[in-house]
């Protein structure tokens, strides 16, 4: 996906660095997940890249593309929130299954 304005391309590997980046200021605990962090980021990352590039390609404006954008990360962080909210309460002990 490029952005005419800046001319800057963004493709997956791009917003999957970015990504990393972020994470440097706001660790994820990845605890026991037997998933590498890298492929992770890559694979949403192309994704994310995928639906923007439809997007672009369906004339969405940049404007409506950010609110899809915002409304996006507001979903995930109150996702993430509950998740959070949900192993703090978690009496202590196995996993259940």
């Amino acid at each position: 996906m490029t952005d005419p304005d800046d001319g800057l391309n963004l493709d997956h590997r791009m917003l999957a660095a970015l990504a990393r980046e972020v994470e440097q200021g706001d660790p994820i605990a990845w605890g026991t997940v037997s998933l590498d962090p890298d492929t992770v980021y890559d694979l949403i990352a192309s994704q994310i890249a995928e639906m923007f590039a439809g997007y672009e390609a369906n004339n969405v404006s940049r404007e409506r593309q950010m609110v899809i954008a915002l409304a996006t990360v507001v979903k995930l962080t109150v996702e993430n929130f509950v998740l959070h909210q949900r192993l703090l309460n978690r009496p202590p002990g196995p996993d259940p299954e």
